[in-house]
């Protein structure tokens, strides 16, 4: 997806579901490559799908590295409060084909 693209699609995101503002997304696309790469790393640089649990892991230590102690308050500033509310923007990428499922 072009940059254009991507910034136009995660626009639509947000104003189809305004339950997280545009920094939760930029966030989980950047949370999501860290935990891709650690995961290629850990396996030899063999791509694989990342289950739901390792997002969460890598969620967590990505925030932690981003935003320190912080991290649970930008969370609930975003309106993030719930492991679901990870997967919901998951969804929402993947429905808007940012994210592909596999």
């Amino acid at each position: 997806m072009q940059p254009r693209d991507l910034d136009e699609a995660l626009d639509l995101i947000v104003k189809q579901d305004p339950r997280f503002p545009r920094e939760a997304y930029d966030f989980m696309r950047e949370a999501v490559e860290f935990t891709q790469n650690a995961i290629r790393k850990a396996n030899k640089n063999q791509p694989r799908h990342v289950t739901g649990q390792e997002l969460l892991a890598g969620i967590r230590t990505f925030a932690l590295e981003q935003y320190g102690p912080m991290a649970l308050t930008l969370f609930h500033a975003w309106g993030i409060r719930r492991c679901e509310d990870f997967g919901e923007i998951v969804f929402n990428l993947v429905d808007h084909e940012i994210f592909s499922k596999t």
